[in-house]
Order: C-alpha cells, then sequence, then structure tokens
C-alpha cells in the first residue's frame, strides 16, 4: 500500500470530490456561524467539511486497494487520520478557507505546504445567491496577481480564487513560492502601466548588475551553450 500516494495524489482526490459535495448542501451552508467571537476559525464550516470528507472517502475507497483503509476528519481545518489495515495511522491535511472576496490573504509561508490541498468557500454577499467552492493545490491559488510585490517580511501569499483550476496533482519544493515573486517582479519592469513600486527600481538595478556580472563572467562558448539550454526548454524571457 502506498502511504505517500494517500497523503498526495489520494489526498488531493478526496479534497476534490469533498468539495463537490459540501457545495451541493446549500442549507447547511446557509445555516453556517462563520465567525467564533473575533477569531475567523470557521467551526461549523470545518465540522461539516470533515462530515463530507469522511462520507467521500468511504464511497471512494470501495473496490480499491484502500478499502479497508478507515478515516477520522478532525477540526480545525480538515486534519485526516488515516488508519491501514495493520493499525498504522498515516496523517494527512486539506486547508480551508472562507472570504465573501475572491482574494485574500492565505498563510505564512514558514507553515505553509504548498502542496497540499486547499478548499476555498466564497461566501454570497445576498440571501438570494449561492455558496461556491474550489478546490486545488494551495500553489495554485497562491498570488494575487501576476504583477505581486514580494514583502517585506515573511511573505504571506493572497490566495485567489479565480486560479484554483487544477485538477491534477503537481508536487512542487516549498521553496517555489519565489520563482513567483521573481516573475511577478519581471512582468512590472516590463510593463510598467500596470504597476508602480519602488521595488521595480530595485529590480531593474539587480538585473542589469546581474547582466553584468554574467557578461564580464561568461566565455562566448558558454553563452551559446546556455542559450542553447534554454532554447531546448522553451523558455521565454
Amino acid at each position: 500500500m502506498d502511504k505517500v500516494k494517500l497523503k498526495t495524489e489520494l489526498t488531493y482526490k478526496l479534497a476534490l470530490e469533498t468539495t463537490k459535495l459540501v457545495e451541493s448542501k446549500q442549507s447547511e451552508l446557509k445555516n453556517i456561524k462563520w465567525f467564533d467571537g473575533e477569531a475567523n476559525i470557521d467551526t461549523e464550516f470545518s465540522q461539516l467539511v470533515c462530515r463530507c470528507c469522511e462520507l467521500t472517502w468511504n464511497k471512494m475507497k470501495t473496490n480499491t486497494e484502500y478499502e479497508q483503509v478507515n478515516i477520522i476528519c478532525n477540526i480545525p481545518d480538515v486534519n485526516i487520520v488515516f488508519t491501514l489495515p495493520n493499525g498504522e495511522k498515516v496523517l494527512s491535511k486539506i486547508e480551508l478557507k472562507s472570504s465573501k472576496k475572491k482574494i485574500m490573504p492565505g498563510s505564512t509561508i514558514k507553515k505553509l505546504e504548498i502542496n497540499q490541498p486547499l478548499i476555498y468557500c466564497l461566501r454570497p454577499s445576498t440571501d438570494l445567491e449561492l455558496y461556491k467552492l474550489k478546490c486545488s493545490q494551495y500553489h495554485s491559488a497562491m498570488g494575487e496577481s501576476e504583477y505581486d510585490l514580494f514583502q517585506d517580511r515573511t511573505p504571506r501569499p493572497n490566495i485567489n480564487f479565480d486560479k484554483m483550476d487544477n485538477n491534477t496533482y503537481v508536487s512542487k519544493d516549498k521553496d517555489d513560492w519565489i520563482t513567483h515573486y521573481s516573475v511577478s517582479a519581471l512582468n512590472r519592469i516590463k510593463n510598467p502601466e500596470k504597476y508602480k513600486s519602488w521595488q521595480d527600481t530595485l529590480t531593474k538595478d539587480m538585473k542589469e548588475k546581474i547582466i553584468n556580472d554574467y557578461v564580464k563572467n561568461t566565455s562566448q562558448e558558454e553563452f551559446k551553450l546556455h542559450k542553447l539550454k534554454l532554447e531546448m526548454n522553451n523558455i521565454n524571457f
């Protein structure tokens, strides 16, 4: 039995199917108390998703090699405990977010597992509208736009409801969020009419110094090899 797959691809598939079930429960969603005092921990939402997650797993595991694997889900969020036939426990997690806005603050990078599933509940502004839910891996939802500023302290990337469209599990390194800010910085200096910040001057200066250093310390032969490698990987700068 593949325990890594249980924690990754299967947990993600479980999250995708759970999202569909939760979205079908509009009456329960409307009756939820979305705040506990001053803390936005969405206890009742977590409880609903946990119940749906357990029901979904019991259907998913039927007639598979995981049929004897049981599941318990605990709040906050959805903390999953898979119990294998030999009694061994496998822990996994589905992150939960809810907001009336499509863009909201995410988790701080130090505490973040960017490959984990994220279920985002977009709450309606009126009683006539429906609750909308999406599921993706966390890294797919990260970033407000293609022009995000890198942050002065430990980054806390926004999550974006509209970016949550991936249905296939893709594993990324924990530090891959840095690439997003690098690309955003280059996008801003290429398109100054889109966004302006003091960081753009810093990025331009860094870019110039990096290019000058590269030209100074790279032979023509090395340059040709580097260029060929870029062309083969179909990377455009």
